[in-house]
């Protein structure tokens, strides 16, 4: 099946990646965000969930047998081999979702603009199956003061930061980049001068 035009969306973690989605789909794009799949396969009872907890065990669980994301992101941000498992765990079946979403989006809108927002799209080899890749940066400074502010501490920040990608090689190898230092709004207003006719 040919699909639409469609963007990869991606940046570094706390770059303003959810702002530029959201910007996207206010101005009447589809857009699909593989962090939502990710929350939905690790639902209790899910498959994903289950093989979750049986690789790391109930003490990743809250009493209601939700996972704790604090806990399991602690483990696999800790330690390289922890979080490799969780991806072999998790990204097949989040790919396998969104894939399913963009061929069933091009079916019934096939004139449609369409992004799938991957934080990991280069790390995982994801960009030849877009017509093009966004990417949001900001300073590492600012990665990681909004990490604190979500709660993690500066040493947490800087291990979920030097996981991923430098932000540089990802936005070289972008088609097209965003600066998600400033404000929500200077963010939307990059969107504007892209997408002007």
């Amino acid at each position: 099946m040919t699909v639409p035009y469609s963007i990869g969306l991606t940046g570094g973690i706390a770059c303003g990646k959810s702002t530029l989605a959201e910007g996207l789909r206010t101005r009447g794009w589809h857009v699909i965000d593989t962090d939502q799949i990710a929350h939905r396969l690790m639902e209790p009872g899910q498959e994903v969930w289950k093989n979750v907890v049986d690789a790391f065990g109930p003490s990743i669980l809250q009493p209601d047998k939700s996972i704790d994301r604090k806990v399991l992101g602690r483990l696999v941000f800790a330690d390289p081999s922890a979080r490799a498992k969780l991806n072999e765990i998790t990204h097949p079946a989040i790919r396998s979702v969104w894939q399913r979403e963009r061929d069933e989006q091009a079916r019934t809108h096939p004139t449609h603009f369409l992004a799938v927002m991957i934080p990991l799209l280069f790390e995982c080899d994801l960009a030849p199956m877009f017509s093009d890749v966004w990417c949001v940066g900001a300073s590492r400074p600012v990665q990681v003061n909004r990490l604190v502010a979500r709660g993690l501490t500066p040493e947490e920040a800087v291990q979920r930061i030097d996981s991923q990608m430098p932000i540089a090689e990802k936005m070289t190898r972008s088609s097209l980049a965003f600066w998600g230092e400033g404000t929500p709004a200077a963010l939307l207003r990059q969107i504007d001068q892209v997408l002007a006719p």
